[in-house]
């Protein structure tokens, strides 16, 4: 009878150990998961609105796409730019000069390369 106390007690504190081994272990995974995603979330951040653009009249009726979430901070011209296609909101097809003044969108560098002269501040056209 005393064995069979002996073994059971042995057997409760080692199943009590390895619980709270355990319970740590998730805690630190949780901990590490929490900070990748503020990590995560801090690069997804948009960048602040264009303080300066320049864009011809001519030009400013031109028809651009956008992804329509809170992180894409570009425009293209191509529906079909890679970028774009990684949209998982919806594409917005507005003005050259709407997306700009009011989405605060720059150039995409794949597809708009040509246009970044827009937000060139010493640019006279």
């Amino acid at each position: 009878m005393y064995k069979l106390l002996k073994v059971t007690a042995i057997i409760g504190l080692a199943t009590f150990f390895s619980c709270q081994k355990a319970t740590t272990e998730s805690e630190a995974t949780l901990t590490q998961e929490q900070t990748t995603a503020s990590a995560d979330t801090a690069q997804a951040q948009r960048r602040p609105a264009p303080t300066f653009h320049k864009i011809p009249t001519d030009m400013a009726k031109n028809r651009v796409y956008i992804c329509d979430d809170d992180v894409s901070d570009t425009f293209h011209q191509k529906n079909d730019c890679q970028l774009l296609l990684q949209c998982k909101a919806s594409f917005r097809n507005l003005t050259l000069l709407r997306a700009v003044e009011n989405y605060g969108r720059y150039n995409c560098e794949t597809c708009s390369k040509e246009l970044a002269f827009v937000f060139i501040e010493g640019n006279v056209n």
